[in-house]
């Protein structure tokens, strides 16, 4: 595991206290739960989405005729 696997883990749980601290904001209990959880959702997934292509190499698929 290299430093870098550790801090994109740290990255993604780092969506939930977004979540967290976007249900806060928001004084309706379900509206909180919601826009929370989509939130930290949406950061996790992003942070997944373009912080995999830098830690790991990935290879593009070879076409083939």
């Amino acid at each position: 595991m290299t430093m870098g696997d550790l801090i994109l883990g740290l990255l993604v749980a780092l969506g939930f206290f977004v979540s967290a601290a976007v249900s806060r904001i928001f004084r309706g209990r379900m509206a909180g739960i919601f826009i929370g959880g989509v939130t930290g959702l949406a950061v996790s997934v992003f942070i997944l989405v373009y912080g995999l292509t830098d830690v790991f190499s990935i290879a593009a698929p070879a076409a083939e005729n």
